[in-house]
C-alpha cells in the first residue's frame, strides 16, 4: 500500500469515501449529524453506523477529532489530492512498466491538464537543480 507520510492509503469503502467527501467539501470540521446530513442519501443510513465509520476513519488516521460540547467535530487529516496522489502511485506500483503505464495516463489528459503536468514536471526540475 502507498503511503502518505505514515499512513497507508486505503481505497475507501463505499460509506468512507461517501464521509471523507462529505468532510473534504466542508468548510469545518463536521459532527456526525452533518456529516449525516451531507451525505443526502436514501435511504438515509443509521447515526450510530456513521458513528461508527466516522469513528474507524479517525482511529486510521484520516479524520481529526475535536471536542465541541457533549459531541465531536471531525475534520480531514489529508486533503482529497493527497489521498488521490497516494491512489496514482498505488496504481503505478502495481504496474508491470510504470513509463507505459505513465504514458497511457498522459495521453488520456485534456490538453489543459498536460500543460499543467509540463509545468509541475518543469518546477520539479528546476527545484531538483537547486538542491
Amino acid at each position: 500500500m502507498h503511503r502518505i507520510g505514515r499512513f497507508e492509503v486505503p481505497q475507501f469503502g463505499e460509506l468512507e469515501a461517501a464521509i471523507m467527501d462529505a468532510v473534504w467539501g466542508a468548510a469545518k470540521p463536521l459532527r456526525v449529524r452533518e456529516i449525516l446530513d451531507a451525505l443526502g442519501r436514501d435511504p438515509e443510513p443509521a447515526y450510530n453506523t456513521v458513528h461508527t465509520v466516522t469513528e474507524i476513519l479517525h482511529r486510521k488516521g484520516w479524520l481529526a477529532k475535536e471536542k465541541d460540547g457533549r459531541a465531536f467535530r471531525y475534520g480531514a487529516t489529508h486533503t482529497r489530492e493527497e489521498y488521490v496522489a497516494g491512489l496514482m502511485g498505488e496504481a503505478f506500483a502495481a504496474a508491470g512498466d510504470r513509463g507505459a503505464t505513465l504514458a497511457r495516463f498522459v495521453e488520456g489528459m485534456q490538453p489543459g491538464e498536460a500543460e499543467e503536468l509540463h509545468r509541475l514536471l518543469g518546477e520539479a526540475v528546476r527545484k531538483e537543480g537547486s538542491l
